[in-house]
């Protein structure tokens, strides 16, 4: 053969090699079409929510808006980053909700799509939530409020449960269902590990008290619905209840906020009092009207008063709600709460839940657990 044979032999030889080559790589790896790269794109993930419903999502959550009070489970889950809008009292910090003063430069910058009244009736911009394009809303509204949200603005809503709860199923689901849409499964799960090591030593403790030796116990002065005096009370008021203590409101059968008069009070003449120096004005109006009264009290007497920072404000701040369960334990029950020192511990419950040590702000402004006098 002659030598442009063999050449013209030889290139073909390479280009079939050359073409198995590619058959092969093409076999092994297929390049995605079109239409393949559109069903990613627009693939969804179901989730049910804290009321039961099941929500379509995006597979990817990048974006979140909130109704009523979702915002602060948006950051005990850790999802912070991924708010585009909030509510409008989220957009004024306050102290007496802590996830407000811990991320408030955030919150400032967001637009406010509702009026963000957690209890009463809520107006949502409809018009201004649509232009925003949230891949989700997480509201704390009733689930027939998400559902008709949902069918009105075609944006999927998930719904969450926790009003006047501390350790609840409610609660702990809230956040795993915020984690789980958010992207943020693994921390929001972490939260609620460390939410249930605090309800088991808190139990754990309290029961080593016989309820021979449990003194009684009245919460006043609790905000609901507005500001209340003295006769402001809740029965199975749930830092109680966490504590197995003996609330003396408890006897009214009832549940929740409550209003009685100071002469109950004054019947039931509990050994301690908790007392929500918040409206520290109201309660030195009373007592300059009833001073003989007050100065009666067995608690006012030994000096068995103390204050209990509001853990209800536009919805439960979860985590102020622990600390005044470890501050009542550590009141009532100092045997069984002696190790604990409180500062670490507050510090622990603020960074767990909301990623700060809250506890140095709340001080400068204003509000601690410690004993109080109530005086001209």
């Amino acid at each position: 053969m002659n030598m442009k044979g063999m050449r013209k032999i030889a290139l073909v030889a390479i280009m079939g090699a050359l073409l198995a080559f590619a058959f092969a790589g093409c076999s092994s790896q297929p390049a995605a079409s079109t239409n393949d790269a559109f069903s990613q794109a627009s693939s969804t993930n179901e989730i049910t929510d804290a009321y039961g419903r099941t929500v379509e999502l995006p597979a990817a959550v990048e974006t979140v808006a909130t109704v009523g009070s979702g915002a602060r489970f948006v950051v005990y889950a850790g999802a912070q980053d991924k708010l585009i809008a909030v509510t409008e009292m989220e957009t004024e910090a306050s102290a007496a909700r802590p996830y407000t003063m811990v991320y408030k430069d955030l919150f400032a910058a967001l637009p406010a799509t509702s009026n963000g009244n957690h209890l009463m009736e809520t107006n949502v911009n409809t018009e201004q939530l649509l232009g925003l394009h949230p891949d989700v809303i997480i509201s704390s509204r009733s689930a027939a409020e998400c559902d008709e949200l949902q069918n009105a603005i075609g944006i999927p809503v998930v719904g969450i449960t926790y009003q006047d709860q501390l350790f609840s199923n409610d609660v702990y689901t809230s956040i795993e269902v915020v984690g789980s849409v958010c992207g943020t499964a693994e921390h929001a799960n972490e939260v609620v590990l460390k939410m249930k090591e605090w309800q088991a030593d808190l139990t754990d403790r309290s029961s080593k008290v016989a309820d021979s030796d449990k003194p009684t116990v009245y919460v006043g002065a609790v905000n609901y619905k507005g500001a209340k005096s003295f006769g402001g009370t809740y029965a199975h008021y749930a830092p109680l209840d966490v504590l197995g203590a003996k609330n003396v409101a408890d006897e009214t059968a009832q549940s929740g906020s409550v209003q009685v008069e100071l002469e109950q009070v004054g019947v039931w003449n509990p050994d301690y009092m908790f007392l929500n120096m918040g409206n520290l004005d109201l309660m030195k109006q009373d007592y300059a009207n009833n001073q003989e009264f007050f100065d009666g009290l067995k608690a006012f007497k030994t000096g068995n008063l103390y204050s209990q920072p509001s853990f209800n404000y536009n919805g439960t701040n979860v985590e102020m709600g622990i600390c005044d369960t470890y501050f009542i334990g550590m009141t009532i029950y100092p045997e069984q709460f002696g190790d604990i020192d409180s500062s670490q511990k507050y510090a622990e419950i603020f960074e767990t839940m909301l990623g700060a040590n809250y506890y140095e702000t709340m001080k400068a402004n204003g509000m601690d657990f410690k004993q109080v006098k109530i005086t001209l």
